[in-house]
């Protein structure tokens, strides 16, 4: 299990404080301070929190590193795991998804997902399944022809995923996105392994509460930034064919004028030309 923190002490996190449930011991952890300063050791939370979980590693990118490229180290140094976990600082992590995500657990899998609600309004957002948000039964595998699309807290990636990427030499989260967007380059990715008749199975195991940025609230200038990068990259690189790319960006280019946003219609065409997140 690997959890992200960003701007957060250790105790401040949701999903590491929901760990201290019950013991897992099979569960390995792995601590990742991703900025933006360098966390003080708490000696004494991470000795509580050594009693539910069998080990504990600890890492820290102060350069505040991409999320893709984050996740696709973890996959490259941890290659003898036969499953990741894959959480933010800010989700609750019941006993019950772990038992289940046990539960279910089979080689015929390559990822599970769960059903994600708001922690505040308490509505289901994820998975969408084209297009649609449904809320899936346990252990229920979504069908292969589907379009499936999820946020990254929560998902739980097999060995054979990795494999079956690795096969054709790509990596699971495109490099070229830093936050917004990653878990979604995930899924746009295995919609390509389908195109070459690699088959994905996605199961969907459990119920997962967390804190959606979307919900609730009003975007920051630096929201807004973060969500055009992952907008217009996403266009370029996973649109049908250039008509609809075209046809995506001007909608994107009009939303930002009706908005009075006009610095923004250069920076779209920054990012579509330079074709990555800056801090990658």
């Amino acid at each position: 299990m690997a959890v992200i923190l960003y701007d957060k002490n250790f105790a401040d996190s949701h999903t590491l404080n929901s760990l201290m449930n019950k013991n897992h011991v099979d569960l390995d952890l792995v601590i990742i301070n991703n900025g933006p300063k360098h966390l003080e050791s708490d000696i004494d939370f991470i000795k509580s929190l050594g009693s539910f979980v069998n080990n504990i590693d600890y890492k820290e990118f102060i350069d505040n590193r991409p999320l893709s490229w984050i996740y696709n180290g973890l996959f490259r140094e941890y290659n003898e795991y036969d499953r990741y976990i894959l959480l933010d600082d800010d989700s609750i992590v019941s006993e019950d998804y772990i038992n289940k995500c046990e539960q279910y657990y089979t080689d015929d899998i390559d990822i599970q997902l769960p059903n994600i609600r708001d922690r505040v309004s308490g509505c289901f957002y994820y998975p969408k399944i084209d297009k649609k948000v449904q809320k899936i039964s346990d252990g229920e595998i979504i069908n292969y022809q589907s379009y499936v699309i999820s946020i990254g807290s929560g998902l739980v990636i097999y060995r054979s995923l990795i494999e079956k990427f690795f096969e054709l030499n790509m990596e699971l989260f495109d490099a070229r996105f830093a936050l917004y967007g990653v878990d979604y380059s995930l899924f746009h990715r295995v919609e390509s392994l389908k195109k070459l008749k690699v088959k994905v199975a996605i199961q969907v195991v459990g119920t997962f509460e967390h804190s959606l940025s979307r919900v609730g609230q009003v975007d920051s200038e630096w929201r807004i930034i973060e969500r055009l990068y992952d907008s217009v990259l996403s266009v370029k690189y996973y649109s049908r064919n250039k008509y609809v790319s075209l046809v995506r960006l001007l909608k994107i280019s009009c939303y930002q004028l009706i908005k009075f946003r006009f610095s923004s219609v250069s920076l779209i065409v920054k990012i579509f030309t330079v074709g990555k997140h800056p801090r990658c």
